[in-house]
């Protein structure tokens, strides 16, 4: 069997959640790392891993003994590393935010479109079992007309990301919203689709250190006159009888928190944090293998970002605001 070859970007908390997630499956191989940072720590991950460090993103990307890569520095990063692997014709699985501008992220998704060459967001949240279960109970019409609906995620960060690049908004183009609060964006867009209005807000109001919000409410209404919640904060971790999925219908609702919850009849116990990261390299695997689908697309990644930035823009006017995906 060949194996994709992948080259890791990046050494923070995130790499080990993949190369452990794509070591799993016998179709991939890990073999090499590099960062534009901590060469200490890069040399020390690479010699437990058995794996190349290399000098640059750029020796790496070149390497032909490199067939794919993930993408994982500092979101400031992401585009030129991304073009120069379309150039050199090589997969990217890329961690959210692809980027932080709508123009970049079309530039990207007109490349692929001419390359063919496979561009995938790492929306990890859209690969955990329940997410995909309870999608398939939305796609059933099983709750009826929608009423509500409800992304919430309360929790606390590190030191090293209290004080790293994100704390900077030169480097993170946001707080917890462009942040952590991508993966709200992407389930609700997942599970929903897109609104037609939003109303945002947010606010600093524990780790006053960072220069980005550390809580942003973001209120939307959605096509067919539903309504909606897209909740981030990063300043406790006691939301548990809110935090999670929850959706209303006519005849049925749907929680996904520490199980899916259909009608309150559990039916799916896989929400693992660890477990979207396998199920994410199945994906991306299958993509550039076999040529499926991702389950969460560049089209995702325009719309998620394309919410979150009109919800800042909502936040700098304090008004409610339009929503017209592709624009």
């Amino acid at each position: 069997m060949k194996k994709l070859r992948i080259g890791i970007v990046g050494t923070g908390f995130i790499a080990p959640f993949h190369r452990n997630s794509f070591g799993q499956w016998p179709d991939a191989e890990i073999v090499g790392m590099c960062t534009h940072s901590n060469r200490e720590k890069l040399h020390r991950m690479c010699a437990e891993w058995r794996i190349r460090p290399y000098d640059t993103y750029e020796q790496m990307a070149r390497d032909p003994g490199v067939d794919a890569l993930i993408i994982g520095s500092v979101n400031t990063e992401h585009f030129s590393q991304i073009m120069l692997a379309q150039e050199l014709r090589k997969p990217v699985l890329c961690e959210k935010p692809v980027v932080t501008t709508l123009e970049e992220l079309d530039l990207i998704r007109a490349s692929v479109a001419r390359t063919g060459v496979p561009v995938v967001p790492a929306h990890n949240f859209i690969y955990r079992g329940a997410v995909k279960a309870g999608r398939a109970v939305m796609r059933s019409g099983a709750l009826g007309q929608i009423i509500y609906s409800s992304f919430i995620s309360n929790h606390t960060l590190s030191d090293e990301h209290i004080h790293g690049w994100r704390s900077k908004l030169a480097l993170g183009s946001g707080g917890a919203l462009m942040d952590s609060g991508h993966h709200q964006v992407y389930q609700s867009i997942g599970f929903m689709g897109t609104p037609v209005a939003l109303h945002a807000f947010k606010s600093r109001l524990a780790l006053t250190d960072m220069e980005g919000e550390d809580t942003a409410h973001v209120q939307v209404q959605y096509a067919d006159g539903s309504v909606g919640t897209i909740f981030q904060s990063w300043t406790n971790v006691k939301g548990g009888p809110v935090d999670g999925i929850r959706i209303v219908g006519t005849k049925g609702s749907l929680v996904i928190s520490d199980a899916l919850y259909v009608n309150g009849e559990k039916q799916n116990t896989e929400t693992g944090y660890e477990n979207s990261f396998l199920g994410q390299a199945r994906g991306f695997l299958d993509v550039v293998l076999k040529g499926a689908a991702p389950d969460s697309s560049l089209d995702d990644a325009r719309d998620t970002l394309q919410l979150i930035l009109l919800a800042y823009k909502s936040i700098e006017t304090n008004s409610v605001l339009p929503f017209r995906s592709g624009c």
